[in-house]
């Protein structure tokens, strides 16, 4: 299973889709920064697990991972 990049669609296991807005790589890991495509708008960030031929996007939920990631995506969005 590859992982996702920007602008593919992800369905997570409550069957909701979320557009991938970026991608980066945070303490060897890789992230998605997922928008949802319906209202209201719904923004998260998720890490990609990779397990055999799954992808398991783990919702990312500490506070202080949040922050450090809003500030990868931030910094990569002036590039």
């Amino acid at each position: 299973m590859e992982k996702l990049i920007a602008g593919d669609l992800a369905t997570m296991s409550d069957g909701k889709e979320y557009i991938v807005f970026a991608q980066t790589t945070y303490k060897g890991a890789d992230y998605v920064y997922l928008m949802s495509n319906f209202t209201p708008l719904e923004v998260m960030f998720a890490k990609q697990v990779v397990a055999g031929e799954n992808l398991d996007l783990q919702v990312v939920s500490n506070q202080d991972e949040k922050k450090e990631l809003l500030k990868l995506f931030m910094q990569q969005n002036k590039k």
